[in-house]
């Protein structure tokens, strides 16, 4: 397989990983962060939910992320570049950037997820039916799928259908990123993409699992035709309780959660961003950040650990 090939397929499956940044499930109500609940009564300013968290004369405000969002959503990014004026850096999440080490071992980890048999042949009647409708509407042929194993096709028709339907997975950190150029802020990234250990994961699910990640990728399509532009609007306007009503990654969640290592990457991806946090507040001035919802609303997530850390929490209302 051509590199490109290679980079698109992990660029596709991470584009949907919930842990990395795109439309994870909001939280139920018995296992949100503290800081949310607590601050949530505050009236909302215009523009997406932010946090402002200060120790000492350092401080980093944090813009809660959603995706996918369809380009035609506006949001008002106003108190967000006030809060970005004279910052020491944006902190961003890093992007997937595969050295020539880790390209290697991508080539032989992806091609355990390719097989000689057609994708489509070997579909029960229903599952079949269901993703052709699927590509269909992402407008393309069955070449394309043709000789992925069910599991890696559900994660790249589900990424065709966002860009047929005009929904971004870059943003709105892409937007921000745009924004740092221009304002001549330094980004700094977070975290590290490790592909292989996933698509490692994705290899070795049974003929039974890689069908049923299949038909989640397929509800998750389903579901974000309905779901996924009032969601964004709800995050546009800092509607936290409409983002919840309309999140629908957790389609994904029965696929995902059959991965060894994908609580574990949640769990390290949290620990990354509130290291960074820390880190910015070791310094005097002020940073601002663009952090997953996710990882931000959950129980003993970035909000609540820093928390705990002594750092003090509010919402910019300027």
């Amino acid at each position: 397989m051509r590199r490109a090939g290679v980079i698109a397929l992990a660029v596709a499956a991470l584009a949907v990983l919930p842990a990395w940044g795109q439309a994870p499930p909001a939280p139920p109500a018995d296992d949100e962060s503290a800081v949310v609940q607590e601050l949530e009564v505050i009236a909302r300013p215009p523009g997406p939910a932010m946090w402002r968290v200060r120790r000492g004369d350092a401080e980093v405000a944090i813009l809660g992320a959603v995706s996918p969002i369809p380009h035609s959503v506006v949001w008002d990014p106003s108190r967000f570049q006030r809060m970005m004026e004279g910052a020491n850096a944006v902190l961003l999440q890093a992007p997937f950037r595969p050295n020539a080490v880790e390209m290697l071992g991508l080539l032989v980890r992806v091609q355990k997820l390719r097989t000689s048999s057609k994708l489509e042949a070997g579909l029960p009647p229903d599952l079949r039916a269901r993703f052709v409708a699927a590509r269909t509407a992402a407008g393309k042929d069955e070449g394309r799928y043709a000789h992925w194993k069910p599991q890696v096709a559900g994660f790249l028709v589900l990424s065709d259908v966002r860009r047929a339907r005009n929904l971004s997975e870059a943003k709105p950190g892409s937007t921000v990123r745009r924004m740092a150029k221009t304002a001549k802020v330094p980004v700094r990234d977070v975290g590290d993409y490790k592909f292989g250990s996933i698509a490692g994961a994705f290899a070795n699910l049974s003929p039974e699992a890689s069908r049923e990640c299949l038909a989640d990728a397929l509800s998750q399509v389903d579901a974000e035709a309905v779901h996924a532009e009032p969601a964004a609007k709800a995050w546009a306007a800092g509607d936290l309780k409409g983002v919840r009503a309309d999140y629908t990654a957790a389609e994904l969640d029965r696929c995902l959660l059959q991965l060894r290592n994908y609580n574990q990457v949640l769990e390290t991806t949290t620990a990354d961003w509130v290291k960074a946090v820390n880190a910015a507040l070791a310094k005097p001035g002020k940073n601002v950040a663009v952090i997953d919802l996710r990882l931000l609303l959950r129980a003993n997530g970035v909000l609540d650990r820093l928390k705990a850390e002594g750092a003090e929490i509010s919402v910019p209302l300027e």
